[in-house]
This record gives C-alpha cells, structure tokens and sequence, in this order.
C-alpha cells in the first residue's frame, strides 16, 4: 500500500476490490472497471467484502452523472486485487 493511504488510514485492514462492469447504450456494449477501497477494523471474509464492494458500487450507479447515459449497467466481475493489515509485522 503507498505510504500516503496507509497514513490516511486509520482502520486494521484495508482491501481493494475491481468491480467489472458491463454497460450498453444503444446497443453499443463495453465494459468499465472501478476500483473500491473498503476499510474495516474486523477481518473481512469474501462474502461480506464482495457484498459491501457491490453496495458501493451500486450507490455510484444510482448518484452518479457518469452512468446516466447508459441504457443498461450491470455487475459483470469482482476481483480481489490486495489487502492491507496495518499489525501485519514481517
């Protein structure tokens, strides 16, 4: 993790999850990728992380201008890209 966010942070684990989206307007179809920061004191299983990844990435479709243009937008993928545990000593 880059030393900026692991100043900012101020919970045990930090993970980063890339939610792949399927998009389609006018039968043009394409795929956007979002990365999500989900910062937690407790250790999260991968049930829970995919599910407050999908929440997250649900709210932006539903408050954000950027997939208001979009006829269709769905969750296509969620891959866990790293997790961070700030006790973890090597």
């Amino acid at each position: 993790m880059p030393e900026h966010v692991r100043i900012q942070c101020n919970y045990r684990y930090s993970y980063t999850v890339i939610v792949n989206l399927f998009t389609s307007k006018d039968g043009i179809k394409d795929y956007i990728n979002k990365n999500v920061r989900i910062n937690n004191d407790e250790e999260l299983g991968s049930d829970e992380l995919t599910q407050r990844a999908a929440n997250v990435v649900h709210g932006l479709i539903e408050t954000c201008e950027e997939f208001e243009v979009y006829d269709l937008v769905q969750v296509a993928g969620i891959t866990f890209a790293n997790a961070y545990d700030r006790e973890l000593k090597l």
